[in-house]
């Protein structure tokens, strides 16, 4: 898996849209949030399109992917925000563009689909964090300390929680293999497709937002029934925010779905890594050689 340089104060980077169209104020927190890190940001016309709720139509958001890669003079391509919208340029990306212009692409949420088919086809590693509309000014240090880390270098070895939050084991054992996934909904959306994601001898790692337990239990269910569970070595499960029922119903916990349709595939699985729809949030290299340790609830991430 090919790592991309590592940026250097003053480089210029790339800012697009590929999923929902953005606010005024988020490209504002966007100029804030480079600065800090001491990068030029470059924004692409997506950043500015509307088309619905998305960042522009296709073919505007298509465009900025090809021209953001292909553009000598910037070093990496940030994803403004998430949203919705990837998934409608997955079949029409010339992969071999990025191929040949390898750097640094950063974001979550709707770009894990951008994340699977980069790792697959262009044999390239890429970074899950969090994204520059936030901006970074105001966040909090331990996420902007794992986005430096995985911007200006690798994160190589143990990789740590914010502090006060541990991990914990769902079940016990050992593995390593390349770090794949994402957001479930996303994840689950490329099966049946060319895009499919490939968990073959890897470590998978899922989170979501604002699903309810049935929800979660299907999506799961279909990663069961196609096999990705079984194929995978093991499996990282990160927040699941506001995806528990609060009307007092007697729907299952999140904790139950995970005990009745992950855990007996016996596989090692770490949960509670605060990665995704959460902040504090830790960035990390998607592609990356990942080794897990469910009985010491450590994650360490290797370079290559």
């Amino acid at each position: 898996m090919f790592k991309p340089e590592p940026l250097k104060k003053g480089d210029r980077v790339a800012v697009i849209a590929p999923a929902s169209c953005a606010k005024e104020k988020e490209i504002v927190n966007a100029e804030k949030s480079l600065a800090l890190l001491g990068l030029e940001p470059v924004f692409y016309p997506s950043c500015f399109s509307r088309h619905g709720y998305l960042a522009g139509t296709d073919e505007v958001r298509l465009r900025d992917i090809h021209d953001s890669f292909s553009d000598k003079s910037v070093k990496a391509v940030f994803c403004l925000r998430g949203g919705y919208g990837c998934g409608r340029l997955l079949g029409k990306i010339d992969f071999k563009i990025i191929s040949e212009n390898p750097k640094l692409f950063l974001g979550y949420s709707d770009i894990s689909v951008l994340h699977m088919a980069i790792n697959n086809i262009c044999g390239m590693m890429t970074i899950h964090g969090t994204m520059p509309s936030i901006n970074w000014e105001r966040s909090d240090e331990a996420t902007v300390k794992a986005l430096k880390k995985c911007l200006f270098g690798f994160p190589e070895g143990e990789i740590s929680n914010p502090p006060g939050e541990e991990l914990h084991t769902l079940v016990p054992g050992k593995a390593r293999g390349r770090i794949t996934g994402g957001n479930l909904c996303l994840v689950v959306s490329t099966l049946g497709s060319p895009f499919e994601i490939d968990t073959k001898g890897k470590i998978l790692f899922l989170e979501d937002i604002g699903e309810k337990p049935y929800s979660i239990d299907r999506m799961l269910n279909a990663l069961v029934l196609s096999g990705k569970i079984d194929d995978a070595a093991g499996i990282i499960l990160g927040p699941f925010i506001e995806c528990e029922e609060t009307d007092g119903s007697s729907a299952l916990t999140i904790k139950e779905v995970f005990d009745e349709v992950i855990a007996p595939h016996g596989k090692p699985v770490i949960t509670n890594f605060r990665c995704g729809h959460t902040y504090p949030q830790i960035a990390f290299p998607m592609g990356a050689m990942t080794e897990i340790d469910a009985d010491s609830r450590t994650i360490k991430f290797i370079d290559e």
